[in-house]
């Protein structure tokens, strides 16, 4: 049986609690200060060409390190010339958070998007790292094959289906009828209200929903009345953005 109670009623840090300032998302001190709250944390993986694996969300580097660099390109032999949204952070291995997180929050790990055999690669490698992982995490990704690939190759993982707002994502897999295979459904906050979703909660009620990305409290007050977690951003700078308490407001719902 799996155990969903870490995740459901839960807020989720979006890359970490960052500011994109002295603390960059997906860096180890946004998910250190996180795990300081004891909040879990969402975050991205990619595999690269050097065959690591890499915590980090674009495909490109221009936003997070004023690169023009691939993701996948990146020289993970010199991961010191990354560094994160001008501060002396860097993208960090997968390894490394790991070691970070040491089991004492849970973690919703995306794996981005791979083609065709690298599908196969990138969910082995995360596989090798989590089969003797103790602590609390799930998988999530937009990319339909590495869901499946999951869900046959590894039934025992808490997986789940992120979907695009845009119809032909969306729509894709909804012809697949994608949401049989999974434990949660990761919906952008807006969506989860649609009747496609509720449809599909009202007939399984055991499976999730997670709300993606929380950063207002309209947003949150949809969250609490549809999802059963929330991904949540927050910004002390920002004029109508939550707060950390405010998120927190969610486990209420547990």
């Amino acid at each position: 049986m799996k155990d969903f109670s870490w995740i459901k009623g839960g807020a989720f840090c979006h890359r970490g609690l960052h500011d994109n300032k002295g603390i960059p998302e997906n860096s180890l001190p946004s998910f250190e200060k996180a795990k300081g709250l004891g909040l879990g944390y969402e975050f991205d993986v990619y595999l690269t060409l050097d065959g690591q694996l890499i915590v980090h969300h674009d495909y490109n580097l221009k936003r997070s390190c004023n690169r023009s660099d691939k993701t996948i390109r990146i020289d993970t032999s010199r991961l010191d010339d990354y560094k994160l949204m001008g501060t002396p952070h860097r993208i960090p291995l997968f390894d490394e958070v790991l070691e970070l997180t040491a089991g004492d929050v849970g973690m919703i790990i995306e794996i981005k998007p791979a083609a065709g055999s690298r599908v196969d690669r990138v969910c082995n490698a995360v596989y090798d790292r989590l089969k003797d992982y103790k602590g609390n995490y799930c998988i999530e990704s937009f990319d339909n094959d590495i869901v499946d690939w999951w869900t046959l190759n590894h039934p025992e993982v808490i997986t789940g289906q992120l979907y695009d707002p845009f119809f032909l994502h969306t729509g894709a897999l909804k012809l697949m009828k994608q949401y049989r295979k999974v434990d949660f459904l990761s919906l952008r906050v807006d969506q989860t209200g649609k009747p496609y979703f509720t449809s599909i909660k009202s007939a399984h009620p055991d499976k999730l929903i997670v709300a993606w990305t929380v950063r207002t409290p309209d947003q949150l007050e949809i969250a609490k009345q549809y999802a059963d977690t929330v991904i949540f951003e927050h910004s002390d700078k920002c004029d109508g953005y939550i707060s950390v308490n405010d998120a927190l407001s969610f486990t209420d719902k547990k």
